[in-house]
């Protein structure tokens, strides 16, 4: 009994009979018995960039040989790319790739074929690292290329090459040997097989004020970097850090400034303040740098030095100067806050001598157990620095104390009554009085002056009355003013006109005086041009005769006035007295004389 089957060209099918398994091809005719078993394979197409893995089976008791004689030996067997090769596997296995681009006919029946794969296709910036999983040798594949993988390969991840700038570098560690490089750019990096390279580090820059450090871990040298320059760290070199800082400016040291370091080998602090750019050594450790202290006049501070001794700085003599080693700046804590209760200070560590003041305000209680604030104003001077020092540490502090002590013993011997009319300057006299007072010497302070600003009583109800008596005085008081006021404006006012009528009387008296001195001037111009007129007639003429001239021609003069004047002028007959004279007939014989006396008046009535 049998079977038959028909093959096509891209087929192929394998028989299993009880002597083994064989493999035949199309296209044809195929017959066969009915207790083979059989299995159809399709010819598999491969384009130039797939490729499969085919795995040849031997059975262990038909080493190197297949079921059949006439099979092809597997150790002669090749593949279509000439760099493919049989390798032997310890499980009598043998691997082979084929790559395309071709039609596989299976020709072994105990092959396994792989599923159809995709070679690598690198670019040219690409690189994979292979490696080999029988001998465990690593060698890397770059592009551009179409990679197909050899039988054992294990391949790893496609990574791009470095592309390093001309500012960037990156360490090379090679894993087989341990050796590190350093590669710079500009440049297209391709790492080997065992190379571990680090991230693209930029190149350090140093401007023209900057500095760094650099130890070799290698051999343990250190040097300095200075700018301006650009440059990279070697494959054991690394930047020193100090706080979490790796560059570093240059120190200016100047007229102002000054550096403060510290010798490694000596362990002793310096002060350098010579002028220069300051880059400190390996054997010098940096530990600030220290300001130029200037003091004016009126100012003065305490530094302490190392064995305990203050040091007195004075404005008027140590105008600048440098805090050297081993010494540091003594400082107080002065109270600042209104009560003075040391809740909140101030720093000072330089102390004004000139006059100062300070607010004050503190609780007394009268005799008749009232509380009252009072509000002082306390100027004072420090005279004696090294005493202040020595003797307290917040003299505000001590100096309100004292002063609120002081009160107190007056406030105490008064009422409530008392004591708010109790003037400021009694209140404050013990305070403010000359009296020789150890307490203020002995700190070496002066207070100059103890001033009262305000008195008012804890109790609002009680400063509500007498905030009314103050009220209802000053009423008063400002009334007083104000009638006085009205009253010496009324007498300035009376005043104002007194005087006013002195200057009009004054001033009449004046006027008058001018128009008699006017007129006794006009009477002398006018009797002298009479008495001109008059001895001009001659000696021959009485004077009764030249008078009744001058008035005659007055009276002429008038009527020429009347008469060349537009206006109407009404006269009666009685009220018309005209005389035409001529002259020539009064005295015929003297010509000369009136020769400059003629007139002729014409004039109608």
């Amino acid at each position: 009994m049998g079977c038959i089957i028909a093959l096509d060209r891209d087929e192929s099918i394998v028989f299993s009979k009880p002597t083994g398994k064989e493999v035949r091809q199309g296209p044809g005719w195929i017959c066969y018995p009915t207790w083979w078993k059989l299995q159809v394979f399709k010819s598999i197409p491969l384009q130039s960039n797939q490729y499969i893995v085919v795995k040849h089976v031997i059975l262990p008791k038909n080493k190197g040989k297949s079921a059949r004689s006439n099979e092809m030996s597997l150790t002669k067997r090749t593949t279509t790319n000439e760099k493919d090769e049989l390798l032997n596997d310890p499980d009598m296995q043998l691997i082979e790739v084929i790559r395309g681009p071709q039609i596989y006919h299976i020709s072994n029946p105990y092959d396994q074929v792989s599923e159809i794969r995709s070679m690598l296709n690198l670019s040219a910036t690409q690189y994979v690292v292979i490696t080999d999983a029988l001998t465990g040798a690593k060698s890397v594949e770059c592009g551009p290329q179409l990679y197909c993988p050899k039988p054992y390969d294990q391949i790893g991840e496609i990574q791009n090459m470095y592309n390093l700038s001309s500012t960037q570098y990156v360490i090379v560690t090679d894993e087989s040997t341990g050796d590190r490089k350093s590669v710079n750019g500009p440049k297209l990096f391709l790492p080997k097989a065992y190379d571990k390279v680090s991230k693209m580090h930029n190149y350090i820059v140093l401007n023209h004020a900057q500095y760094c450090r650099v130890i070799d871990t290698h051999t343990g040298i250190m040097r300095i970097e200075k700018g301006p320059q650009t440059f990279s760290l070697g494959p054991y070199e690394s930047l020193m850090d100090v706080d979490g800082q790796s560059i570093f400016d240059v120190i200016n040291i100047d007229t102002e400034n000054g550096v403060l370091v510290k010798n490694l080998d000596t362990g002793i602090n310096e002060l350098i303040t010579t002028p220069q750019k300051f880059i400190p050594s390996f054997t010098q450790a940096f530990i600030e740098i220290r300001k130029l202290i200037k003091l004016a006049p009126y100012e003065n501070m305490i530094l302490i030095d190392k064995d305990g001794h203050h040091i007195l700085k004075n404005g008027l003599k140590d105008k600048s100067f440098f805090i050297y080693p081993y010494q540091q700046v003594y400082k107080q804590f002065w109270s600042n806050d209104l009560k003075k209760d040391h809740r909140s200070t101030v720093e000072v560590d330089r102390f004004d001598t000139r006059n100062q003041y300070m607010d004050y305000e503190f609780l007394v209680r009268t005799a008749d157990n009232v509380e009252i604030i009072l509000d002082v104003s306390i100027f004072w001077q420090i005279t004696d620095l090294y005493k202040l020092v020595l003797v307290t540490q917040d003299p505000p502090e001590d100096i309100c104390n004292h002063t609120r002590s002081e009160i107190l013993s007056q406030v105490s011997k008064s009422n409530m009554k008392e004591f708010m009319e109790l003037p400021n300057s009694k209140l404050i006299e013990s305070v403010n009085s000359d009296k020789d007072d150890t307490f203020f010497e002995s700190r070496g302070v002066n207070v100059i002056r103890v001033e009262i600003l305000q008195k008012r009583c804890k109790d609002p109800e009680i400063q509500k009355i007498f905030k009314q008596i103050i009220d209802e005085k000053t009423n008063r008081i400002k009334n007083i003013e104000k009638q006085g006021a009205e009253n010496e404006v009324k007498l300035c006012h009376l005043n104002g006109q007194i005087e006013a009528e002195k200057l009009v009387g004054t001033l009449l008296k004046i006027k008058k005086e001018n128009e008699r001195q006017e007129n006794v001037a006009d009477g002398i111009a006018e009797g002298s041009r009479i008495q001109n007129f008059v001895s001009n007639l001659g000696d021959d003429i009485p004077l009764e005769k030249k008078l009744q001239v001058y008035f005659d021609i007055q009276n002429t003069k008038r009527l020429e006035m009347i008469a060349q004047s537009k206006t109407t002028l009404y006269l009666t007959p009685k009220e018309v007295d005209t005389k035409v004279i001529n002259v020539n007939t009064i005295h015929p014989t003297d010509d000369a004389v009136l020769s400059n006396t003629q007139t002729r008046l014409n004039i109608e009535v």
